[in-house]
């Protein structure tokens, strides 16, 4: 992630030099005294400095310190520059367009800032230039060109720092419409069938007749049960469950990139040669019909080379749109004029995106020196045959294809990190999924088990102690109301439980199971995170004694010894091979190590030991 920022930066610190490159050297060409070619000198190094603080991103995408009053400064030089150099000054207006274009919001407003300075560009050029169109070329291949650019090789470094920033927003969306969803499967799986278990014991409480109340009572029973089965299967559906495939949320960054792209490539590869088609209006219209052809397929050609692909990034039969671009860049030459038909000048910006390791720069670099290649050998150049003419070509040369490489890594990053922060979401969810699986397990279980256990001894209390019948119903109607309260505990994923409370409520029920519960439970000092681990684990040991063992003898003690916090629940009536191995311990596991501790489980003797240990944090008591 990093490695791409700093690309970004270079990329545009890079590109920003070399377009400054031609400002100077069109300066230093002019014929105005010295004085003044090192006053526009000095005014473009401002210029270049300004941009360079104003618009080469950080990390964090924030505008600079002071930008308003920077951007102010930006402007009067770019006016000043404009007014006294107007023959020459024309690329460095995009300077301020980018500048525009990245600092000030809203985004219309922006845009409307660019489309004044590309006006101003067009006047300005207007007194200088023979024609319109020229004035038009001006304003549109220079000014718009390296605004547009600027901006979205800046951007480049926004793209990498935004989505890096945005990705846990995507997962935290995904988290909580999963949230919602295993939240509407337990209302309808498990409390619906509670809501039943509840309006039953009412019914029962309420009548005297006692067939009836036995017959609502084994319905009670039945559904309580069934309810159990239920938990157990929403828990394990989304402990194992496969994502439901919801699709991520678009992202309109690659939309803006593509885009961005595109408008670069069009003036790029559009606003030299159609001036040259409009200037030279005695040329026949056969001719200009065959350049105009020859444009538009080139033009396509090297937008398809250029956009992303699914393999590595390059897109399908890359390698034959790529010789089919240089045919069409160099086969038009043997028709027309040398310094009419150019695109050649183009093609580094093709290899540049498309080859890979030593090739690239084999094939690129002589491409970028083309001009001085067919100087050397042919005696021909488009730009001139000195040193300082040669020198201006190259860096025009391979600004352009840098610019064209940075939109083109642009878009596979922008689609390389959308696949990460999905990835990303995924497992997020399958985190939630265990956090979901866990706590259903852990909090729903242990009530859900209670009201089977009270619903089974108030059934068989029925024609013996109708009392005590009664308070078992009772008992197991308010765990059944405090179920139905944990079902939007468990999905919204907030839950405390106290040790302390959990303790009395496991004796109890313990007890009317039948268990003798013996031990030594002293008054910790613990946190909520630690009290909340180990009223789980008492829970589900609880849990487990009521469905796995036999026998009527507990013992639970609780100790604080050294620094350490000790939990141990042993019972008897258990064989080695009903040692429960289910998802409940791997749960408590997780939980225990979340906080430092440990957890052991074995069987002594025909006796079940579970046994916490967790590191003791000396805060206030929970």
């Amino acid at each position: 992630m990093w490695s791409a920022f700093r690309l970004a930066r270079l990329v545009a610190v890079v590109v920003s030099v070399g377009f400054s490159y031609g400002g100077f050297i069109g300066i230093s060409r002019s014929d105005d005294p010295v004085g003044r070619k090192a006053l526009g000198c000095g005014l473009l190094a401002g210029l270049l400095l300004l941009h360079l603080y104003n618009c080469v991103r950080k990390a964090d995408g924030r505008r600079p310190k002071a930008w308003q009053w920077t951007l102010v400064l930006q402007a009067v030089l770019t006016g000043v520059g404009l007014h006294l150099f107007a023959s020459t000054w024309y690329g460095n207006t995009g300077f301020l367009a980018a500048a525009v274009l990245l600092l000030v919001r809203p985004a219309a407003l922006a845009w409307a800032g660019f489309a004044v300075i590309v006006l101003a560009q067009y006047l300005s050029g207007l007194e200088v230039r023979p024609t319109v169109w020229d004035a038009a070329y001006l304003a549109v291949g220079h000014t718009a060109f390296v605004g547009i650019a600027l901006y979205g090789l800046a951007r480049f470094a926004d793209l990498v720092g935004d989505l890096e920033k945005t990705r846990m927003a995507l997962a935290d969306a995904e988290v909580a419409r999963e949230r919602l969803a295993f939240a509407q499967q337990l209302g309808e799986r498990v409390g619906t069938s509670l809501g039943k278990i509840i309006s039953i014991g009412e019914a029962v409480k309420a009548s005297s007749w006692v067939p009836d109340i036995r017959e609502r009572l084994d319905a009670s029973l039945a559904t309580a049960r069934s309810v159990l089965n239920e938990t157990r299967s929403v828990a394990h559906s989304h402990r194992d469950g496969a994502h439901a495939g919801r699709r991520v949320a678009d992202d309109l960054t690659t939309a803006v990139v593509t885009g961005l792209g595109a408008a670069a490539t069009f003036l790029l590869l559009l606003t030299n040669p159609i001036k040259s088609v409009l200037l030279e209006s005695g040329r026949p219209g056969g001719e200009v019909a065959l350049f105009l052809g020859c444009l538009a397929v080139f033009t396509g050609l090297f937008l398809w080379c250029c956009r992303v692909g699914d393999d590595d990034g390059r897109p399908r039969l890359w390698r034959l749109a790529l010789a089919a671009a240089f045919v069409v860049a160099l086969a038009p030459g043997m028709v027309f004029e040398r310094d009419f038909w150019y695109l050649s000048i183009f093609l580094p910006a093709l290899t540049l995106v498309l080859l890979r390791g030593p090739l690239r720069w084999a094939v690129t670099i002589p491409l970028i020196a083309q001009d001085w290649i067919s100087l050397a050998l042919w005696d021909f150049t488009l730009q001139g045959p000195t040193f300082v003419d040669q020198t201006y070509q190259m860096v025009w040369t391979g600004e352009r294809a840098l610019v064209i490489y940075g939109f083109a890594r642009m878009s596979r990053l922008a689609r390389e990190l959308r696949a990460a922060r999905a990835e990303l979401a995924l497992t997020e969810v399958a985190r939630e999924r265990l956090r979901f699986a866990r706590d259903l397990h852990d909090l729903l279980g242990f009530s859900l088990s209670v009201i089977v256990l009270k619903s089974e001894l108030a059934f068989r209390l029925l024609d013996k102690d109708r009392a005590r019948a009664q308070r078992e119903l009772d008992e197991g109607l308010a765990a059944a109301r405090q179920a139905l309260a944990d079902i939007e505990t468990v999905a919204e994923g907030y839950r405390h439980v106290s040790f302390q409370n959990e303790v009395e409520s496991a004796k109890a029920v313990l007890e009317t199971a039948g268990f003798t519960v013996d031990g030594t439970v002293e008054t910790l000092q613990l946190t909520a995170e630690q009290s909340s681990v180990l009223a789980t684990v008492l829970r589900e040991g609880v849990t487990n004694v009521l469905r796995h063992s036999d026998g009527r003898r507990c013992i639970l003690d609780a100790e604080s010894t050294g620094g350490i916090v000790l939990l141990r629940l042993q019972n008897d009536g258990v064989e080695a091979s009903d040692i429960p191995p289910g998802a409940g311990l791997d749960n408590l596991s997780h939980r225990v190590e979340a906080v430092g501790g440990r957890l052991r489980s074995e069987s002594r003797n025909g006796s079940y030991v579970l046994t916490a240990e967790i590191p003791l944090t000396c805060v206030t008591p929970a």
